[in-house]
């Protein structure tokens, strides 16, 4: 009798139940916060947060699409094809972290560890968004965007600087009226912008860039141009611990073609590209960091445009295919020789005019980083907190 009155805190010791909560999805673990003070100690804990991210960002991926004004759609990539699963994959409706009044309008620029930006027009403002835990922060870049003109180059990048424990917001800009490059970053750590400086290679151009860039292996990465005849040429790096730019040429194959794009699949960085006139997308991946010689051509998909979201199965590839004369997109799975394996049976089709505005991500529990000081800070008041939801989850 005793012993059935025992809690699972009682009978397990603490490692191990820190290692079946490691195992446990984010969104779930969300929910098991308030069970116990030590569960809530574990899942709270930012190390325990890393930890999590590291053993799930390699196995699963989750995908967020803009819905309207006000709402997002989020959706494990990894059920999308489950034909085991009770229940076909649904889309889970969030709220877009909006105050304003009448709504604003919300691009989705990019993503890092679990963290999604956003632009927030007319108002100039970016919006760090962690979609789990439902926490935002609003950065005003209006002083920056006054001074842009609509020939100047732009640039945006959000990535993590582990050296300094920071998460930043990149401006890279270029104003073509006194050709002066500019380089703005915010610092969520020191909560303020910071100018850097920084010279661009030479041979980018100052004026044709791709808007936003992508997060891998500490530095974001951008498709560029050549400043001779403004094609598509290479890819521009920024090393957030550095704080420098610097350049990987892309397949010669690919130089000149129009239009190609840069994402990243399974940690390597991959461009593709749509060959109208044999209806197929092609995609390559650079297998090997910062080596040219590395890039192979991985996918030929006949199968319409498609946008690559990310690989599963081995080698095979998740997709938003889309044909734009039907104004018809579904999700769409395909193997290493571009054969469409199925599509999904989750209907895309009120989505359409949003298909470019989307992000893969790996959902995680990290706070932002003044979070963890003010936690620290409250600390004392949060205890009475947990001690009234210990109470609820005894009763």
């Amino acid at each position: 009798m005793e012993r059935k009155q025992l809690g699972m805190n009682d009978i397990l010791p603490p490692e191990l139940i820190h290692g079946i909560l490691l195992r446990v999805p984010a969104e779930d673990l969300f929910r098991l916060r308030f069970v116990s003070k030590l569960w809530h100690s574990f899942i709270s804990d930012p190390d325990f947060a890393e930890s999590h991210y590291n053993l799930y960002s390699a196995a699963s991926s989750g995908s967020v699409l803009v819905k309207d004004h006000t709402n997002a759609c989020c959706v494990s990539l990894d059920t999308l094809f489950d034909v085991t699963a009770a229940a076909p994959p649904t889309f889970k409706v969030v709220s877009l972290p909006s105050k304003k009044t009448p709504c604003s309008l919300f691009r989705l620029l990019g993503s890092c560890r679990g963290f999604l930006l956003l632009e927030e027009k007319p108002a100039n403002f970016l919006v760090i968004w962690n979609p789990l835990t439902g926490s935002s922060k609003t950065i005003s870049y209006s002083h920056i965007a006054s001074e842009i003109q609509p020939d100047d180059a732009f640039r945006y990048g959000f990535g993590f600087d582990a050296s300094r424990d920071d998460y930043l917001i990149v401006l890279s800009w270029h104003d073509n009226s006194y050709n002066q490059h500019h380089l703005d970053c915010f610092s969520l750590r020191t909560n303020s912008w910071i100018n850097l400086d920084a010279a661009l290679p030479k041979s980018i151009s100052r004026r044709k860039q791709q808007l936003s860039g992508w997060f891998l292996h500490g530095a974001i990465h951008w498709l560029c141009y050549s400043s001779k005849d403004c094609i598509d040429d290479g890819i521009l790096i920024f090393d957030l611990k550095e704080r420098s730019f610097s350049k990987i040429s892309m397949p010669q194959q690919l130089v000149g073609d129009y239009p190609i794009y840069l994402t990243i699949l399974r940690g390597c960085l991959a461009l593709y590209s749509y060959d109208i006139d044999n209806h197929k997308t092609e995609i390559w991946v650079m297998k090997e960091y910062k080596v040219p010689s590395s890039w192979i051509l991985m996918y030929e998909i006949p199968y319409g445009n498609n946008l690559p979201l990310c690989m599963s199965n081995g080698n095979d590839i998740i997709a938003l295919n889309f044909i734009p004369r039907y104004c018809k997109i579904r999700f769409a799975k395909y193997n290493v020789s571009g054969k469409l394996l199925n599509y999904s049976p989750l209907p895309l089709s009120e989505y359409y005019n949003f298909h470019r505005s989307f992000s893969v991500y790996t959902e995680s529990l990290f706070p932002f980083p003044c979070d963890i000081k003010d936690r620290d800070k409250k600390k004392k008041t949060g205890q009475e907190c947990f001690e009234q939801h210990d109470d609820v989850a005894k009763d």
